[in-house]
């Protein structure tokens, strides 16, 4: 196979929480699915911020969809990133209560998330153009620790050093890092949260403005929102109530996109 190409566009869409319909409104009004729901987004990108599972009701059927799409993409010289979000972690790390599966389900999706991690399927962190994406944030706590481990901490090399430590975790099972950290705000013993939990208000708190910009899932706003004062743009507008997404075109530049309510 040729080697994957400069994408003409990457698609973001944020959290999906079985929300079916929606979700394949969304790709095919960007042109990355067809009528069949195949992939036809020749070599643009689709990055999907993570929490697929939970709250809606096909969350099976939006996995199912992912994997097909990510493994047409990948033969016809695009890309699906898959994030993993705070509701695809707690099946990682065997805790079932949050996912909306069945515990017997849910041991099955341990396994298939498990090997997909380990595959490359599945990432916790993705960067193009200098934008930094996870579910929900690189802290400035977090920032700290990667500078220290990292000559240069620009976007790209804090991303594959996350997915190097997540990688690791999920195979040895040891989740000791920050990146997995739970705030004070949701229940956890640390003030600031890892990239898998920080609510949006606390990320902003921790700087007061990321040297990254960081697009980010998690917690849902009104809208999404170009607004480079904090350099976070929030990209989770609940899909049950709201069809927006952003593009990010090969010169860098973001964009944001509605879909009509009639669009097919």
């Amino acid at each position: 196979m040729q080697s994957q190409k400069n994408p003409k566009q990457v698609v973001v869409v944020g959290d999906v929480h079985g929300q079916f319909e929606p979700f394949v409104k969304i790709l095919r009004h960007a042109g990355l699915i067809d009528e069949h729901n195949n992939w036809c987004g020749g070599h643009n990108r689709l990055v999907q911020m993570g929490d697929i599972f939970d709250r809606g009701p096909f969350s099976r059927k939006v996995d199912d969809l992912l994997d097909s799409i990510q493994k047409q993409a990948r033969e016809r010289q695009g890309e699906v990133v898959r994030l993993v979000g705070n509701h695809e972690l707690e099946p990682l790390l065997s805790n079932f209560v949050i996912s909306g599966f069945s515990k017997e389900e849910a041991k099955v999706m341990h396994d298939k998330l498990t090997r997909q991690v380990l595959d490359g399927d599945l990432k916790a962190a993705y960067a193009y153009k200098g934008f930094l994406f996870t579910h929900a944030g690189v802290t400035r706590k977090l920032y700290k620790i990667f500078q220290m481990q990292l000559d240069d901490a620009n976007a790209g090399n804090i991303a594959a050093l996350i997915n190097l430590i997540f990688k690791e975790s999920i195979k040895h099972e040891f989740f000791k890092h920050p990146i997995f950290n739970i705030s004070i705000s949701r229940k956890g013993p640390d003030r600031f949260g890892g990239i898998f939990w920080e609510d949006l208000e606390d990320l902003i708190a921790s700087y007061p403005k990321s040297p990254l910009v960081q697009v980010v899932g998690h917690t849902q706003v009104d809208r999404i929102v170009l607004d480079r004062t904090a350099n976070v743009i929030p990209v989770d507008v609940g899909m049950h109530r709201k069809l927006q997404y952003l593009v990010i075109d090969d010169e860098g530049a973001p964009k944001i996109v509605d879909v009509p309510e009639k669009a097919d």
